[in-house]
């Protein structure tokens, strides 16, 4: 793990992280709350030897001191200090500690008690009823040194004012440290057990390609979640999907491009649709081919009859030209999927598809909307077909495993992949959007809708769809008798002339309408369902 890997889980997890250092803190707060208040005094004593000066045989008195140190805790001393403070035992609650300090002739002496008086008294008492046992134990030893230990109390102690335990600030201190070192390791051992997609650094790695486009996360009925500038920030994702398949290959010219994803829900469907739309928008003829003959979703996206379509065309019942539908878009045209064969795979690997797109691929850029890789084996064999494959991951949702898996099943086949895009990506927080480099946060003015007055707006709408109520649908294919609509009237919508497609290596100049229309891609998908 990087430290950039640290920061971003960091960023990912913080609310773990604030969540549990409060819960430690609170619970040290608690702890000093709950715990008893413990008060301490200290005395201090002088260590001698009788019959001596305060300097000669000191280290004999000393040693021999500290020797009957460990005896400041035992009941003979306590039994002392009651006595000679002449108080109920039970006014001298505590407990007693004694040390020599190191390099001196010094003992000192400290009590702890709930009670500051008891901690005062023991502290006071505590020399004078060592000074009594140890007297007592050399009278029934026979010392014959003839040297005598003299404890000689110095500092008395004072009464504190203040508990020394429990400290709040350290309770509160070592609860928060003990919260975070938790949350970290909860968010180490999520980030080690989650198997699923999360940043785009990882495509390379994943699916051997880089990222074409990142797709913000979008509502239930298709749109971008959040505020007006999500919309145009998806139809700028979209956009820059069209530039990159543009410029994917400058050798060869890409012109039939499948669409797929390992599993479903992952939003396949919704990614083949958007981008249709803005390659139509460009002036790029565009055909969108539902070749998800299990599950269609493309006819319902563009709300048109996908009764007939692209089963009934292969099966030799309906010419190709009655089963194409052009749209309200200019330059999209739609081959729904049609009735469900009996044999969806070996309709799609069949010759009469491979001719189908040969003809296709002369006038359109195509995008086919395939099912996923992993469930059924339709989307190996139509990328044989194909120029090339662009891969939709859901971020969150896809587990590496799949997207892994996915991809062995297409490079068995030598299936070309042009790229990934990264669905579902959040706005806010980390893995976001422009994550990683601030782009989207640094530069978010650029994705502001301008405010127009409603003559302006009027005025773009028009230059992006004509005003040509009394013209014809264009004709899908040159030279062929214009396709009659099978949606309801009130769905048709009359669409003008199409000029012949230009080459897709070649840039196309953006029209003066196209920031206006920015957001068409993903409006038109009000009706659409993820796939």
């Amino acid at each position: 793990m990087t430290f950039l890997d640290f920061i971003a889980m960091t960023r990912r997890g913080w609310k773990i992280l604030v969540v549990l250092i409060v819960l430690g803190a609170a619970a040290g707060f608690g702890y000093a709350f709950l715990s008893p208040k413990v008060y301490q005094a200290s005395s201090t004593g002088f260590i001698a030897a009788e019959g001596s000066s305060a300097i000669a045989g000191s280290d004999e008195a000393v040693a021999r001191a500290g020797a009957y140190v460990t005896l400041i805790s035992s009941q003979q001393v306590r039994d002392a200090i009651v006595k000679d403070a002449k108080v109920d035992p039970s006014q001298l609650s505590g407990s007693l500690g004694a040390r020599v300090v190191p390099g001196s002739t010094l003992i000192e002496v400290t009590a702890s008690s709930e009670s500051p008086q008891a901690a005062l008294k023991l502290a006071n008492g505590a020399l004078h009823g060592l000074v009594t046992v140890i007297d007592e134990i050399e009278s029934k030893t026979n010392n014959t040194t003839g040297t005598k230990v003299i404890i000689v109390p110095m500092d008395n102690a004072v009464a504190p004012t203040a508990p020394v335990s429990p400290n709040t600030k350290l309770n509160v201190g070592v609860g928060a440290a003990a919260g975070l070192v938790l949350a970290y390791l909860i968010l180490f051992a999520r980030r080690a057990l989650d198997v699923r997609v999360r940043v785009h650094t990882d495509m390379r790695e994943l699916m051997g390609t880089g990222v074409l486009a990142r797709v913000p996360k979008l509502g239930r009925n298709g749109t971008p979640e959040g505020d007006s500038h999500n919309e145009t920030i998806a139809s700028e994702a979209f956009r820059q999907l069209r530039t990159g398949l543009r410029f994917s290959s400058v050798d060869n010219e890409v012109r039939v491009v499948m669409i797929t994803s390992a599993s479903q829900g992952e939003g396949k469907s919704m990614t083949a649709a958007s981008l249709t739309r803005v390659m139509a928008e460009s002036g790029q003829r565009t055909l969108i081919i539902d070749a998800d003959l299990r599950r269609p979703k493309v006819g319902r996206n563009f709300g048109i009859d996908g009764s007939v379509g692209l089963s009934e065309v292969l099966s030799g019942q309906v010419p190709v030209r009655s089963a194409i539908q052009p749209t309200a878009d200019p330059n999209l045209f739609v081959l729904p999927s049609g009735g469900t064969p009996p044999n969806p795979s070996e309709m799609l690997g069949s010759v009469a598809f491979t001719s189908l797109l040969n003809e296709f691929r002369k006038d359109f850029f195509i995008v086919i909307d395939a099912p996923p890789v992993l469930p059924v084996t339709d989307a190996t064999v139509v990328s044989t077909l194909v120029d090339g494959v662009v891969f939709v991951l859901a971020v969150g949702k896809t587990r590496r495993a799949e997207g892994a898996a996915a991809r062995t099943q297409l490079e068995q086949v030598n299936a070309r992949i042009l790229g990934v895009v990264l669905n579902m990506v959040p706005l806010k927080g980390a893995n976001s959007y422009g994550d990683g480099y601030g782009y989207y946060r640094q530069n978010k003015s650029y994705y502001v809708k301008p405010k127009k007055t409603g003559e302006k707006r009027a005025s773009a709408a028009s230059a992006v769809v004509p005003n040509v109520p009394n013209r014809q649908p264009a004709s899908p294919l040159p030279g062929a008798s214009p396709v009659q609509d099978s949606r309801p009237a009130a769905a048709a919508a009359p669409v003008a002339p199409a000029a012949p497609a230009p080459a897709l290596t070649a840039p196309v100049q953006p029209s003066s309408a196209e920031a206006h229309s920015a957001s068409g891609g993903v409006r038109g998908l009000r009706r659409s369902s993820r796939n």
